[in-house]
């Protein structure tokens, strides 16, 4: 089928959206996963599990099992940084605000993906994209509450975690982009959730990997769903959509998860979002459709 064609069918704009609505879940199941320990342990374990449930598509799929040689530096790029992201995005939300975390990397996300691939690709930019991009200057500053920063509140409040993980994420979206024309995503994204699993694996190799077996079921539920649903399925499908749409308009279908993240905070954690939160929230969604539309 072609890709065009792909792009704009109701199955796969529906699957786009149920992903990302798992992107929202996650920070709220990362939030309560972080009380259970060593952060290394559950990165390993969730890219573990991310790829044994992402094998099925593989072997269904019928692509070629082997990445190629020229895919190789692409596949373990991505997994450095999809591992660096992790442990951002574990940091931040053990010690900050799901919903804060949500809003703040998933809007800075596609305006981070807007400037370095106008660098890096070296396209023009336009008096809207100025504007779009001023606009979410001042939205993301006004989420951070920038005037009352310094690095030791940076860190006690997650934030500076979460601004990482959201240039973590951005290096993921455009190695993603680069690697379209050298391997399938579904391929792409196995391998790279297995060397995922290895450089995590290195990382925890002096801690008790099983303890996560001793864990009562509510990090269980969590811990399926941010490993099954938000990994497996929500970035299997995002990398497709980076693959077909190009890293500027999947990027902006990341608009769908700080709602989500705010919503199921609130539901979930009893989370309040005060008027900062909000404001900046709306003039980064603002600035991420001006990027995208216009």
């Amino acid at each position: 089928m072609p890709k065009k064609i792909i792009a704009n069918s109701i199955t796969f704009q529906i699957l786009l959206l149920i992903g990302m609505l798992t992107w929202g879940l996650s920070w709220t199941n990362g939030k309560i996963l972080g009380s259970y320990g060593n952060v290394n342990v559950i990165i390993t374990w969730r890219f573990f599990f991310a790829f044994i449930a992402f094998s099925p598509f593989l072997i269904l799929s019928k692509n070629p099992f082997y990445p190629s040689k020229a895919s190789i530096p692409f596949i373990l790029l991505n997994s450095i940084f999809i591992i660096s992201y992790n442990l951002f995005y574990f940091s931040g939300t053990k010690i900050g605000y799901a919903s804060t975390g949500g809003i703040l990397v998933t809007t800075l996300n596609p305006i981070l993906t807007a400037i370095l691939a106008r660098i890096i690709f070296k396209t023009h930019i336009k008096n809207t994209d100025l504007i779009g991009l001023g606009i979410g200057l001042i939205g993301s500053c006004t989420l951070i509450k920038i005037w009352t920063i310094n690095i030791e509140l940076m860190l006690k409040t997650g934030n500076l975690f979460f601004v990482l993980a959201s240039f973590s994420w951005v290096c993921v979206t455009l190695i993603t982009a680069f690697s379209k024309g050298l391997i399938h995503f579904i391929p792409y994204t196995f391998w790279s959730f297995f060397f995922g699993f290895i450089f995590s694996l290195l990382l925890s190799i002096n801690e008790d990997l099983f303890i996560i077996y001793s864990f009562d079921y509510i990090f269980w539920i969590n811990f399926i769903f941010i490993s099954v649903g938000a990994m497996a399925f929500g970035q299997g499908i995002y990398f497709k959509a980076t693959s077909i749409l190009g890293a500027k308009n999947a990027s902006s279908y990341i608009l769908i998860v700080p709602i989500a993240a705010a919503v199921f905070a609130i539901l979930i954690l009893d989370e309040s979002l005060d008027i900062f939160v909000i404001t900046g929230g709306i003039l980064s969604f603002i600035a991420v459709f001006i990027l995208n539309r216009f």
